[in-house]
């Protein structure tokens, strides 16, 4: 007896024999108990997935005599044909003269399709439908699918239209509106190796047959070459059986499809991972020099880093990765050590790696350099952790050394004070009533370094009680003062007496305002140290690098409202800088001290550093 294929074989001829397509079975299914079948279906979907058979099943569930005769006693059982009946028979054999499959590749003129309508007018012969499938549709021409609209439009009641075709897209509006569209799925890759299982059991049991076993990596390995088709996979197992071979393994599957070693993948990924550069060349020649194509590798390799990445996310996601139960074992096992993240770093240069190999002489030189660019890439840091730390650096550089905490003194001084200084407000004068400054006892300064002379008095700047709205003269805008080093007001401000309870809660108060509605603002002013009041003016020492965050016009509307709700509607915020905003000089942060977090944010994000020209200075040409 002559061999035949097993494609041809194991082709399903019944609704319940399609794989991974229950929601098509289904509605057929329901239509044809309920007698609503449709005149013209279009079939969708990619290449060996089941479109041209279910068009068969479904014509000969039209025509089957068995099911016709049961329908009319009343005591229909089930849907499917019964494969054994005349109509059944000559459908599956291809001879029917009652179902006409055209190719539409080979037939896509006008006059094929004219041909077809003088054809389809006449009643069927044997059965009770006349059914037209053509198969890749999408590849008539506009006259021809111009010719088939009036036919489509007002078909005859026994003529049934079924397209299939990969491409739907390539169909005409008016064509695809007058069909009921059904989108077949790609096929699980679980199922698809269930089905070669199955096939393999089924040959055993026939007794002409080709006795063979079928391992699981086999079938999985496999089912993941034929991307879901279930044609490609019956297909690709035909063509290992003929090795003659009694167990077909994944070696075997290997060798006669040509599909690079598992192994020398898992050798390359374990030296990448180990950050090993060394090893990891050594492994890449030696899967080079068993004859692998380098863009194999390439292909390979990218898959695997995706199958660590996506086992990373989620353990048990086996289904989305076609290997048996200890490579999956193997693949976690391997990604255990690196982030979500880093993987995906690892993905992004082996997927890269490719796209220059295609058109160069050279394409192992690229998988090279990409493969020593993934073991020699250095773990990252997300955006949220580099920002903390800047954020750490910040408050321990601008703190004095920290020895201050939070919310309490803050910034250090800058070395330099800015140049954009507003004139100083002369200080209000002292209520009636006040002590005068020869009673005042010698205060301590507000900077860590020591106290204020005792000669001098504190209360200048600072005595002036909180005075009512109704008594205040008319409210200043918020305005952020920076006062220049040696100026006489800086002094005063250098020499403020310790602050009264009231002031102090109410400076928490804004600060807790703050935090509520813009944390990042409130942590920068909680590291700024409050100095107190002169007149309607709320002082607070910061350093340069503080003041350019407050000064942000967005910043400075809400800590001003912040400060009129808690000191009065006519109190205002003047930022001090320089030595009078108290406590020994810091140096800046320089270019030097952050650069190691720079260079993780550039690895982090692959970009270029892009020089830009400071504010103020006209940019090179």
């Amino acid at each position: 007896m002559a061999h035949r294929a097993l494609t041809l074989k194991y082709r399903p001829q019944v609704f319940a024999d399609l794989i991974g397509q229950d929601h098509v079975s289904r509605v057929l299914t329901r239509a044809l108990e309920n007698q609503r079948v449709a005149h013209a279906y279009l079939f969708t979907g990619a290449r060996g997935v089941g479109k041209t058979t279910s068009a068969r099943i479904l014509a000969k569930a039209l025509n089957c005599e068995k099911r016709r005769s049961e329908r009319a006693a009343g005591k229909l059982k089930t849907v499917d044909p019964c494969n054994q009946c005349t109509p059944c028979v000559e459908i599956t054999s291809g001879v029917s003269l009652d179902v006409a499959e055209i190719d539409g590749a080979s037939n896509r003129g006008i006059a094929d399709v004219q041909a077809l309508r003088e054809k389809v007018r006449f009643a069927p012969t044997g059965g009770a439908y006349r059914v037209v499938i053509i198969d890749e549709v999408h590849q008539l021409s506009g006259d021809a699918f111009a010719a088939l609209l009036k036919t489509l439009e007002e078909p005859p009641a026994h003529l049934v239209f079924i397209f299939a075709t990969t491409d739907p897209q390539k169909l005409p509006d008016t064509i695809r509106s007058r069909t009921q569209r059904f989108d077949f799925a790609r096929v699980p890759l679980r199922k698809v190796a269930d089905r070669l299982v199955e096939i393999q059991k089924r040959e055993a049991a026939d007794s002409e047959g080709v006795k063979f076993t079928l391992t699981e990596d086999a079938a999985l390995l496999i089912a993941h070459k034929s991307e879901g088709s279930m044609r490609d996979a019956v297909s690709a197992l035909d063509q290992v059986i003929s090795a003659g071979e009694p167990e077909v393994n994944e070696e075997l599957v290997r060798r006669v499809l040509g599909i690079a070693d598992r192994e020398a993948f898992f050798t390359l990924g374990d030296a990448i991972v180990r950050r090993d550069p060394k090893a990891a060349l050594l492994a890449l020649h030696a899967a080079f020099d068993k004859g692998l194509d380098p863009r194999e590798l390439a292909e390979g390799l990218s898959e695997h880093v995706r199958h660590m990445l996506i086992l990373k996310i989620d353990p048990e996601g086996g289904d989305l990765v076609a290997l048996a139960r200890h490579d999956l074992d193997r693949l976690i096992e391997q990604g255990r050590d690196w982030s979500e993240s880093d993987l995906l770093r690892l993905l992004r240069l082996a997927s890269e790696a490719a796209l220059p190999m295609r058109d160069s002489p050279q394409p192992l030189i690229h998988l090279e350099a990409a493969v020593l660019q993934m073991a020699t890439l250095e773990p990252g840091e997300t955006l949220a952790t580099l920002l903390e730390r800047l954020e750490q650096l910040e408050q321990r550089l601008g703190g004095g050394g920290g020895a201050a905490p939070r919310g309490t003194s803050g910034g250090g001084p800058a070395t330099r004070a800015t140049t954009s200084a507003a004139p100083a407000r002369p200080p209000a004068p002292a209520p009636a009533g006040a002590a005068s400054p020869s009673a005042a006892p010698p205060r301590r300064g507000f900077g860590p370094g020591g106290a204020t002379s005792a000669g001098s008095d504190p209360r200048a700047s600072f005595g002036t009680p909180m005075t009512s709205p109704s008594a205040s003269p008319v409210p200043r805008p918020l305005t952020n003062v920076a006062t220049p080093a040696g100026a006489a007001s800086a002094t005063a401000l250098a020499e403020a007496p310790e602050l009264s309870p009231e002031l102090e809660a109410r400076w928490k108060d804004v600060l807790s305002g703050i935090n509520g509605r813009k944390r990042m603002l409130g942590a920068f002013l909680e590291a700024c140290r409050f100095m107190g009041c002169a007149g309607n003016t709320v002082c607070v020492g910061m350093d340069d690098l503080h003041r350019v965050v407050v000064e942000e016009q967005e910043n400075r509307a809400l800590i001003g409202e912040e400060i009129r709700r808690a000191f009065g509607d006519l109190h205002a915020l003047r930022c001090v800088t320089g030595e009078s905003a108290g406590g020994a000089a810091m140096p800046r942060p320089t270019a030097q001290d952050l650069k190691p977090m720079v260079d993780q944010a550039i690895a982090w994000f692959e970009g270029e550093v892009i020089e830009r020209a400071r504010r103020g200075e006209t940019p090179p040409e």
